[in-house]
């Protein structure tokens, strides 16, 4: 597993219990809220989904939320990425698919 991949692992479990700003139809989610949601197949962990293109996602993570928008769950983050921008991401929580990407300024 390379240094990136293991890092979104550690980030992937501990951002929810470090108290990252997540949003659910007006109220937040724990922890536990997120793993149920996992757990019933709803959405899969964000790090497995980063996985899927890692070259996309290259960088540092520096925040990560889930989102109730439009009507559906989103995974939004933002990456500082190698050539030192920032980049936005939302994602489907259950495919993966890059819904929007945009630098940040």
């Amino acid at each position: 597993m390379s240094k990136t991949v293991k890092s979104l692992v550690v980030i992937g479990l501990l951002t929810a219990a470090l108290g990252p700003s997540f949003a659910f139809a007006g109220r937040d989610l724990n922890q536990d809220d997120v793993l149920e949601l996992v757990r019933q197949g709803k959405i899969r962990p964000l790090t497995e989904l980063m996985a899927q293109n890692p070259k996309r996602f290259r960088g540092h993570l520096l925040d990560v939320e889930l989102e109730y928008d439009d009507g559906r769950l989103i995974y939004e983050i933002e990456i500082l990425g190698d050539d030192g921008v920032v980049r936005e991401f939302e994602l489907d929580p259950v495919t993966g698919v890059v819904l929007k990407e945009e630098i940040e300024d």
